[in-house]
């Protein structure tokens, strides 16, 4: 029977989630359970919404954040990705950072995903193009 054409596509990262907390919920085993559970966190694709422009209140400008995904690889790595949990790529920011022991994975996250908004200096033909703001000289 064929699925139904309008049902979300779930990536290999999610289908792999939903059976860890499945099988966290239904062993009877409590240290199996807490493995199950801590591989399962270390697979979820957290959200952070980063301010990368402040407020302005003399220009009446709200400021401007950008919403970015990251991960945890082999639990000492973060990785800045996309919402189904593929990798972005930067020319001149990495998307990999091994985290030192002094390091939390959010803060480097926040900073990575920082870096990487806004124009990628050598993106070629298809970077975002600024036009002046002073009309027609």
């Amino acid at each position: 029977m064929a699925k139904p054409s309008n049902a979300a596509r779930e990536s290999k990262r999610q289908l792999v989630l939903h059976k860890l907390e499945a099988k966290a919920q239904s062993t009877t085993h409590k240290p199996e359970a807490e493995a199950f559970r801590a591989k399962a966190e270390e697979l979820k694709i957290h959200t952070e919404h980063v301010q990368v422009a402040p407020v302005n209140v003399g220009r009446d400008d709200q400021g401007t954040i950008t919403i970015g995904h990251w991960f945890l690889e082999n639990g000492d790595t973060v990785v800045v990705c996309d919402g189904w949990g593929v990798p972005r790529h930067h020319r001149s920011v990495q998307n990999r950072i091994k985290l030192l022991p002094d390091q939390n994975a959010r803060q480097v996250a926040r900073r990575l995903i920082k870096e990487m908004h806004g124009e990628d200096p050598s993106a070629g033909f298809y970077r975002r193009l600024k036009y002046s703001t002073k009309g027609i000289v």
